[in-house]
């Protein structure tokens, strides 16, 4: 068991390097003024709207239709909003005495996980196409619960549920597009699939390359200077996966699925957790600090809980 541990420590542990290799460019492209913080800013528009969403579709289409997956596609859906309700009930029970906004901040960030940019490239490296037709599971979820409670949270209550926009986003809009192709066993011609493969794979590089212009723009002074940030990356990086590893050893969740799903659970702080409090007339400051935060140490606790959740 314990050479097992290692192995499996090692292997993901390679991933997470290489992902954040990938971010080093990012980061010194922004240092250099090559490519900022700004310019990474679009290219998330192309990478949500365009890239993730072919990437998605075309995990769905890679799947053989079998029992397991199909069944697979149901649990991990499950598991996926079990894992968000963790989130929203832990994060519910702290910083209560805060002011309304701060709070809805520190509560995004404990629920919400990196799961798009992160979790789903990592899910790609380490256990390949299947990882992404689990995670794909996780970003839908995400989506639901990120506009509605997140919104609500990060707005300190002011903002309005928008029906339309749970529905009609890009992560939801490629779930709901890829779940039929995969039921119905549709294989398209090598032409569009080649095209449809090359367009998914530019999501790893690409996502890590804009994380790196956000983590650039880290005060590193403030990240390790607040105890409140501490507590948060607990929380996320550290409490949460490990609660829902045990959850799916339960149920008797085994291999590339529960692989994938505790990649995306253990994964730090969303990204959007910045983006979303600006456009909500919230702090920006305290988002991106938690963000860079749990990011560097996740480069320790993601490698140990993945492997962990592979021999328990």
């Amino acid at each position: 068991m314990a050479n097992d541990f290692l192995s499996n420590l090692q292997t993901v542990a390679i991933q997470v390097l290489i992902l954040y290799m990938i971010a080093g460019l990012g980061f010194a492209a922004d240092k250099t003024k090559i490519f900022v913080q700004a310019d990474g800013k679009r290219l998330v528009d192309l990478l949500f709207n365009i890239i993730l969403p072919i990437a998605v579709v075309n995990s769905f289409l890679s799947m053989e239709r079998t029992p397991e997956h199909i069944k697979g596609l149901g649990i991990a859906f499950l598991l996926a909003v079990l894992t968000h309700l963790l989130g929203v009930g832990i994060s519910s029970l702290t910083f209560r005495k805060r002011p309304k906004m701060e709070q809805g901040i520190y509560h995004y960030a404990t629920t919400f996980s990196n799961a798009a940019f992160l979790a789903l490239p990592l899910a790609e490296s380490v256990v390949g196409k299947e990882g992404i037709f689990y995670s794909s599971c996780y970003v839908a979820v995400f989506n639901v619960f990120a506009f509605t409670y997140g919104i609500n949270q990060i707005s300190g209550g002011k903002a309005k549920i928008n029906v339309k926009n749970l529905i009609l986003n890009p992560g939801s809009i490629s779930v709901i597009i890829g779940m039929p192709l995969f039921f119905a066993g549709v294989t398209l011609p090598d032409f569009l699939s080649d095209a449809m493969g090359r367009v998914a794979a530019c999501n790893s590089p690409m996502a890590m390359i804009v994380f790196g212009t956000f983590f650039a723009n880290c005060n590193f002074k403030n990240i390790f200077a607040k105890k409140e940030i501490y507590f948060v990356s607990f929380l996320r990086l550290i409490v949460i996966p490990l609660t829902m590893m045990f959850v799916f050893k339960l149920m008797g969740v085994e291999g590339t699925m529960r692989t994938a799903l505790t990649i995306s659970a253990s994964a730090p702080i969303a990204t959007n957790t910045a983006m979303y409090s600006a456009k909500y007339d919230n702090d920006t400051a305290l988002p991106s600090e938690l963000v860079g935060q749990t990011s560097v140490l996740s480069v320790i606790t993601m490698p140990v809980i993945v492997a962990l959740a592979s021999i328990v």
